[in-house]
């Protein structure tokens, strides 16, 4: 198989487009709109990580035609397609939610075709293990890092993990400490605090004159001779 790209994503939209126009009706294929959350949706897609949904919409002959897709259940499992997603997700997740709503509007000319980047489109594969639980369980940067390694070989890898494993990342990173840094274990307790000041010493000024120049001088201050 051959390297995927943009432009055969890019291609592959403008057949979809000629195809409906091809309908002889009015054709209008309305900006797509990106959600982290199904609450606040943006044209222009410019966070961390990927959306998390995508909204397409079209009109024929002025008749509103919409769909709204899932990142997660929508990201192709065959590896080149996938990386080409993670690295472009407003393009090429974009495409693939006009594409869903052309084929709804103009099944007719368009019918149900599917694309190689729609092959095999699923959720992840469910997993005995408890992803969550597991990321919550790491306790070191490289225990996080190492499990997000294993996660993307099980595809166990979603968009809410990965804002998890990032947050749960830089806790750790945090927390990390040396036993030379400021912050001591107390008794093995598992308390951190840092070590206390010495307090400074108390004055001297009750006890006697040191030497004897000191005491004649205090003598004459006095009016006494030392």
């Amino acid at each position: 198989m051959n390297t995927p790209t943009i432009d055969d994503v890019a291609q592959t939209l403008a057949e979809y487009e000629r195809l409906a126009i091809g309908t002889g009706v009015t054709v209008q294929i309305l900006p797509t709109l990106f959600s982290a959350d199904f609450e606040t949706w943006r044209p222009v897609w410019d966070g961390d990580t990927p959306p998390a949904y995508a909204h397409a919409r079209v009109l024929r002959d002025g008749v509103l035609t919409e769909r709204y897709v899932v990142w997660a259940e929508s990201l192709p499992a065959e590896d080149s397609w996938r990386a080409l997603w993670l690295a472009k997700p407003t393009k090429l997740f974009g495409a693939y939610a006009d594409r869903s709503v052309l084929r709804r509007a103009f099944r007719d000319a368009i019918g149900d075709r599917r694309e190689p980047d729609e092959q095999n489109a699923q959720p992840p594969a469910s997993d005995a293990r408890d992803w969550d639980a597991e990321i919550l369980a790491t306790n070191t940067p490289d225990a996080v890092n190492a499990l997000h390694a294993q996660m993307k070989r099980a595809r166990a890898v979603t968009v809410a993990r990965e804002v998890a494993l990032q947050e749960h990342l830089l806790e750790v990173a945090t927390l990390a400490w040396e036993p030379e840094s400021v912050e001591q274990n107390v008794a093995g307790s598992g308390v951190r605090r840092a070590p206390q000041t010495p307090a400074p010493a108390a004055p001297r000024d009750h006890l006697p004159p040191a030497n004897r120049a000191a005491r004649r001088a205090n003598a004459r201050k006095k009016g006494r001779k030392g």
